[in-house]
């Protein structure tokens, strides 16, 4: 990009130069010509009185030359009379034919001689005869030979300057990019943390800010990808164990019948905790890559239809919910929620699952959206409510840490993630979850997503 910026420069500083260069050369020309006007003009102002006592001396056959002192032999002229006679000539000038034709006035550039010439030709009073001036263009070139050796050495004086100025400035304005590029050399792997922009130069002030976020969201991965790691390791080690112990049980030579039964039946409501909370983990690492990735949630934003959202979860849900004889009502007042459909539907899903886990038997979970209205208008509600033992208002605060379980909750299948899940795709989406009582007893959670 520098060497775009210098060729750029070196183009433009040659432009320019020649741009002046033709300047000057269109006004030095304009500066002779005007020059041999001026001594056209007065050749016709003063001749007349002098071609009177020409004529009247040397009579009408001879032409009058001028020695060669005259104009200081630089420049020709001719003095025809209207009858096409030479009157008076300079002595460097033809004797025999005009410069340029008699009946032609004004500029022209005609070869005379063996030498350009460049001639002015007007007619005097009451065209009495006709004066040529002319200056062989060659002694134009002798006087603008000053102009080239000039031009080169102002020339080479500009890139002299421009290239002394514009080198230091550049190691100066270049000086927080290399100590940034330092810096990120000298990072461990580790190490994402943001690179301060406020000393760069503003033009690669986007280009840092564009791997600020990256390495944001690498963090934000990287955190979720440990943070995962750890809690699966520690939450599958117990089950495990006791998948283990269960199966060494049954496997054991002396163990009977009824005790080698109880043992497979532990063993498979063992596997089925574990592959709930395989589930419950996996969930957790896509709702926090999810959430850590703005950008990926943006490009999956849309409206998402939360009736169909809910058709395609009762497929999963449905049956624990008939086994448990358990009524799924739906009110959806308002029929879409701007969002990304998986996020939404892990939502939902997640509030299903935990309520159908903490309703008792024959009771009735309902589902449903709303608008809100009063306080904080221009808030679409997500809500989902259960008859089961509800959340004791000290403990809600606490209810969305990962892997907690209120008081109570130790005969009921779970983990302590669904809610925590549910807390981290809300915030990802820019809602809110709040827990309330419901009517008659039981949980109402509400996620309030904004317009």
């Amino acid at each position: 990009m520098l060497a775009i910026a210098g060729i750029s420069c070196v183009l433009a500083w040659l432009a320019g130069g020649a741009a002046i260069y033709a300047v000057v050369k269109r006004e030095e020309a304009q500066f002779f010509d005007s020059r041999l006007r001026d001594i056209a003009q007065t050749l016709l102002v003063f001749g007349g009185h002098e071609l009177q006592e020409i004529q009247g001396t040397v009579g009408a056959a001879t032409a009058h030359i001028d020695t060669e002192g005259t104009l200081q032999g630089r420049y020709l002229y001719q003095v025809w009379s209207s009858d096409g006679r030479l009157v008076l000539s300079s002595s460097n000038a033809p004797q025999k034919q005009p410069l340029i034709s008699r009946e032609q006035t004004g500029w022209s550039t005609r070869l005379v001689g063996g030498q350009v010439l460049r001639v002015f030709s007007a007619a005097g009073p009451q065209m009495q005869y006709v004066l040529q001036a002319a200056e062989p263009l060659s002694e134009r070139l002798e006087a603008n030979d000053l102009l080239g050796p000039y031009l080169a050495a102002g020339a080479a004086l500009s890139a002299l300057a421009l290239t002394l100025s514009t080198l230091p400035m550049l190691r100066l304005a270049l000086r927080p990019l290399r100590a940034a590029t330092d810096e990120l050399a000298e990072r461990g792997p580790g190490d994402l943390s943001a690179v301060a922009v406020r000393t760069l130069p503003q033009e690669f002030t986007p280009v840092f800010q564009a791997a600020n976020h990256l390495m944001q969201r690498l963090d934000v991965a990287l955190r979720s990808e440990r943070e995962f790691v750890s809690a699966a390791a520690h939450e599958l080690r117990t089950p495990l164990a006791g998948l283990r112990a269960q199966a060494q049980l049954a496997a054991h030579a002396r163990t009977g019948p009824e005790q080698r039964a109880d043992a497979l039946h532990a063993v498979q409501d063992g596997v089925d905790h574990a592959a709930h909370l395989v589930n419950q983990l996996l969930d957790l690492a896509r709702s926090d890559t999810l959430a850590g990735d703005p950008a990926r949630l943006s490009d999956e934003r849309g409206p998402v239809t939360v009736r169909q959202v809910f058709e395609r979860l009762l497929g999963e849900l449905g049956p624990q919910a008939a086994e448990r004889e358990l009524r799924l009502r739906q009110t959806f007042e308002v029929e879409q929620i701007v969002g990304s459909d998986f996020g939404i539907g892990l939502i939902l899903r997640n509030l299903l699952a935990n309520a159908l886990n903490y309703s008792p038997p024959g009771s009735e979970v309902r589902v449903g959206t709303r608008r809100e209205v009063g306080v904080t208008p221009g808030l679409t509600i997500l809500w989902v409510s259960d008859q089961g033992p509800g959340i004791p208002p000290v403990e809600r605060q606490r209810i969305f840490e990962r892997f907690y379980r209120g008081p109570g909750a130790g005969t009921v299948p779970g983990c302590g993630l669904g809610l925590s899940i549910v807390k981290a795709l809300a915030t990802a989406h820019g809602a809110t979850v709040r827990l309330l009582d419901a009517p008659g007893g039981g949980l109402l959670v509400e996620v309030a997503f904004r317009d």
